[in-house]
């Protein structure tokens, strides 16, 4: 009993990354910029999250927009008098490690400049100080805060994507930030996504994938008993490759859908005569991490290397019934990888 197992691919994976986020901070006639150590604390400062992101490039100056609405700031000020709202501005270098924005930057809230820079060991922050009032970012009361940032495409040169978040600045300059985490922005990406600061990055691209998908051919298989086959050269591996520089910022799952539907959380090999007998089968993927068994509903975490190359050693299992007819049996397999959070 002679089947051959063809699979087709899904000659790529859908990679989703949103990195979001451009900040800014300017100068402006009589502001000041200052370096000190702050206390930073966490709290419910704003409702909701960031909203209607946008990124626009004209020449070498970028422009970014977003809203948010912030809570009344008493009772969200760690103890402390409320001095000023804030925005706090961050990019990345070329590891992926939070640095402080430098160059030229200036940013808004409902059309009106801070005036003010903190500069904190790994990010600045945007504010007012008493000394020129600015009534916008002084302002207490909750309220709605159009912002808007511009700044010069040096900010993206270490790391295509910034990140942002405001926050609210106390009378002892230390920094109360929302616990919702930062918003990240990149050129080319859409929308506000939310990330952790604290920890690395998310890819600020879409890396594509290609991938070498050959024919998995079973051979014979004995009626009554599993048989499990192997396919260990390079020319029979699942093979990726990619473009590796930001590879390492992203979790990648892995998943497999078939042509013959799955029973019992088995793919099926059918006949491809008629279709009517069918072989219950399993597959395992070996080398990007912990074996990857499918099928799996949710998908199966792997990882990518940072060769740029990664193929995965596929074992099959394939349990044919005692009174199966004989024939040839086949099926298609479609792999999808996304990214996950």
């Amino acid at each position: 009993m002679k089947r051959g197992l063809f699979p087709g691919f899904a000659s790529c994976a859908a990679m989703r990354r949103g990195l979001w986020v451009t900040l800014l901070a300017a100068l402006w006639p009589c502001a000041g910029r200052e370096a000190q150590a702050q206390r930073i604390y966490y709290a419910d400062i704003i409702e909701g999250d960031y909203s209607q992101c946008r990124i626009q490039q004209s020449g070498n100056v970028i422009h970014i927009t977003f809203s948010v609405r912030f809570r009344s700031a008493n009772g969200y000020t760690a103890g402390e008098r409320f001095y000023s709202r804030g925005l706090a501005l961050f990019g990345y270098d070329e590891t992926g490690k939070q640095v402080g924005l430098s160059g030229f930057f200036r940013a808004t809230i409902n059309g009106n400049n801070a005036g003010y820079t903190t500069y904190a060991s790994n990010y600045l922050v945007e504010h007012a100080i008493r000394t020129y009032p600015k009534p916008e970012w002084m302002d207490a009361g909750a309220y709605t805060a159009n912002v808007a940032i511009e700044t010069t495409t040096d900010s993206f040169r270490q790391w295509p994507a910034i990140g942002m978040q405001v926050v609210n600045v106390t009378g002892s300059f230390n920094h109360v930030f929302p616990k919702i985490g930062a918003a990240y922005v990149g050129l080319g990406t859409r929308g506000c996504q939310l990330i952790d600061p604290t920890k690395p990055p998310p890819s600020p691209v879409t890396t594509e994938i290609t991938v070498t998908a050959p024919d998995w051919d079973l051979g014979e298989l004995e009626r009554g008993k599993e048989t499990t086959r192997t396919f260990a050269t390079d020319a029979q591996r699942l093979c990726f490759r990619y473009d590796p520089k930001y590879i390492e910022y992203d979790k990648y799952l892995i998943s497999a859908s078939n042509r013959n539907g799955v029973a019992e959380n088995k793919f099926l090999l059918a006949n491809t005569v008629d279709g009517g007998g069918t072989i219950p089968y399993v597959l395992s993927l070996a080398g990007g991490g912990a074996p990857v068994p499918l099928p799996s509903i949710d998908g199966v975490l792997f990882t990518l290397g940072k060769s740029g190359r990664t193929c995965l050693t596929p074992t099959f299992k394939a349990w044919a019934g005692a009174d199966i007819k004989g024939g040839d049996f086949s099926d298609v397999l479609t792999f999808t990888i996304t990214t996950t959070p």
